[in-house]
């Protein structure tokens, strides 16, 4: 869905996008790598710099941000038990686990990098059926409208994304179709 030139996933492309991953033996770093942009509202550039020691055993991600500012990301129940299968699969792999290697390596067992992220997710977005193009960006623009939606509370999405100022913030908070005809039914006769 496009809104105000934001592409983001809409509630029922996300869960076909991962459903499409989770039934794929072939797609665990995608499936760990976009639940955990989706879970998170990561930068595209902060999850490729991810070391096994940031989420190993925690319950939050302490991260450098945009501006060099330092943001602690709460991590769900969820999303800790995808990292500790993760990090399992990993092992059997035979992936380096210590606290300072990639969490996410590329097929050249380097450090993932922000082009084969973006090549990754067109590949995955296609096999799975979805329509159009989407950027690693409209993983955390998903975060976004998802938690003003859930939560109508800008300052918590402001302070969960980490944005410095709430006027970035509030892209998010445009007014969906289905809430303009809800606004007409409370006018209706």
């Amino acid at each position: 869905m496009k809104r105000q030139n934001r592409r983001y996933f809409t509630g029922e492309e996300k869960a076909k996008f991962l459903r499409f991953l989770e039934r794929r033996r072939d797609a665990r770093r995608a499936e760990m790598l976009y639940k955990l942009m989706f879970s998170t509202g990561l930068r595209l550039q902060e999850t490729v710099n991810l070391n096994v020691g940031d989420v190993q055993d925690k319950d939050l991600i302490a991260i450098i941000g945009k501006g060099d500012k330092l943001r602690e990301i709460p991590l769900s129940k969820a999303i800790q038990r995808q990292i500790e299968r993760f990090l399992i699969w990993k092992k059997r792999k035979g992936e380096n686990l210590a606290s300072d290697a990639p969490l996410f390596y590329s097929r050249k067992n380097g450090r993932l990098t922000n082009r084969a992220v973006q090549f990754d997710l067109d590949r995955w977005v296609k096999r799975a059926g979805l329509e159009g193009k989407y950027s690693p960006h409209a993983l955390r623009h998903t975060v976004g409208f998802e938690l003003m939606r859930k939560t109508r509370n800008i300052r918590q999405v402001q302070e969960f994304l980490g944005h410095s100022s709430v006027t970035t913030t509030q892209i998010y908070t445009h007014i969906t179709k289905e809430e303009l005809r809800h606004c007409a039914e409370l006018l209706s006769l």
